[in-house]
């Protein structure tokens, strides 16, 4: 508890006033129990992630995960689970806790809720991704030396950058519990591949141009079809990966290249890419370890819709291919926007701008240029992920001992 500050006082400045939950709780999972405060609905995928992370290496715990602004849509994952945010008031929180009795909380950002973080009471609570702008309490406050109270009940904070430490200092958290890591992202499992395939398949490319698109929906073929059209001009014997989001989808793509006077070699038929093949049919998404190792450039395919529903671009950005996506960058658009900030990705605003930057990023310099970037986000996003759950097998070692 917050000493010297009543409740009372504090209830005053919640965003809202009841004493009732936000819809029926579920059963609380036996086990460890992490709370996971995360007010930004394009970072719910990457808890589930990092729950799942957590799990495959032998750790038993769930998530719960709690947040004004859940998609109906949203996918918890094997290991969480969603519900919102209580409200500001004293009856509606204690009785979240006591059900849920949290063993760590993590934090997300800011965005601090003085009344919920203070009736945590005793739970180690850790700030990750701390953002300077966020680093705010949840809604205005008259009480005094509110915001150092609150902020100085973390036993740790992973700050994104410099501004965020500094902000966190300036709030009340000691210099020691601050450390600046950079943004988080899991440390997502690079996907293997047959090394005996992929030899064979080297040997048969020897020095020919490859660009892959991964994941393509029927509604972008056309637009693939005009990029790989237009990179041809400029790539001589220039060999597409065309890999279907559905792998039923590939009989319908390959009449369709065909119809459009492209040479086509399907796997599912056991073909190679010999010397005249423009295209080559994989079998859906199921080989895609193999095919962004042997190509250079990759299109996220599902990207070119506004609704996005395209596969996590650090895929192909840790095993080496430089990373074009299209506006729709749902459901990861975080992971998106850190390698665009980066000059790590190259973002196309049209279905036409495809093939303009195929055609420059088959120039290798150009393509290992971006690739390197982007393996320098892959890796710091990997290492945060790391150090968070150092840190919270810590917490919930103490808190079992």
């Amino acid at each position: 508890m917050i000493r010297g500050l009543s409740l009372r006082a504090l209830s005053g400045i919640g965003r809202r006033a009841s004493a009732a939950l936000p819809g029926p709780l579920p059963d609380r999972p036996r086990g460890p129990l992490v709370w996971v405060q995360c007010p930004d609905p394009a970072r719910l995928g990457l808890v589930a992630a990092l729950a799942d992370r957590i799990a495959a290496e032998g750790d038993w715990l769930h998530m719960l995960v709690t947040s004004d602004d859940i998609p109906a849509d949203a996918d918890p994952g094997t290991r969480t689970l969603h519900h919102p945010t209580p409200p500001e008031e004293p009856e509606a929180i204690r009785a979240a806790l006591a059900h849920w009795r949290p063993d760590v909380v993590l934090w997300f950002q800011g965005d601090l809720r003085p009344l919920l973080l203070d009736e945590m009471g005793d739970v180690p609570r850790i700030l990750v991704d701390a953002e300077a702008d966020l680093i705010r309490l949840s809604s205005r406050s008259w009480v005094p030396g509110l915001l150092r109270r609150i902020a100085s009940g973390f036993d740790i904070a992973l700050a994104v950058d410099q501004a965020a430490a500094d902000r966190l200092y300036r709030a009340g958290l000691a210099p020691e519990r601050v450390e600046v890591t950079g943004p988080l992202d899991t440390s997502r499992g690079v996907l293997a591949c047959n090394e005996a395939e992929r030899r064979n398949f080297v040997q048969l490319l020897a020095a020919r141009p490859v660009w892959l698109a991964a994941g393509v929906a029927l509604s972008e073929l056309g637009a693939v079809i005009a990029a790989h059209r237009q990179a041809s001009r400029s790539a001589h014997r220039l060999l597409l990966i065309l890999a279907p989001r559905m792998a039923e989808d590939a009989a319908e793509m390959a009449r369709a290249l065909t119809e459009a006077g492209l040479a086509v070699a399907l796997r599912s038929e056991g073909s190679e890419p010999e010397a005249d093949t423009q295209v080559f049919l994989a079998d859906g998404q199921a080989e895609l370890g193999l095919w962004y190792r042997l190509a250079p450039v990759t299109f996220m395919g599902g990207t070119l819709s506004p609704e996005g529903n395209g596969r996590h671009p650090f895929e192909a950005a840790s095993l080496g291919s430089a990373v074009l996506h299209g506006p729709g960058t749902l459901p990861h658009p975080e992971a998106y926007a850190r390698l665009d900030r980066a000059r790590a990705a190259w973002p196309l605003r049209t279905a036409a701008d495809l093939g303009q930057a195929v055609e420059v990023l088959l120039a290798p310099d150009r393509a290992a240029a971006m690739a390197h970037a982007a393996w320098d986000v892959v890796t710091t996003g990997a290492e945060v992920g790391n150090r968070l759950i150092d840190i919270l097998r810590e917490r919930l070692d103490r808190a079992a001992g």
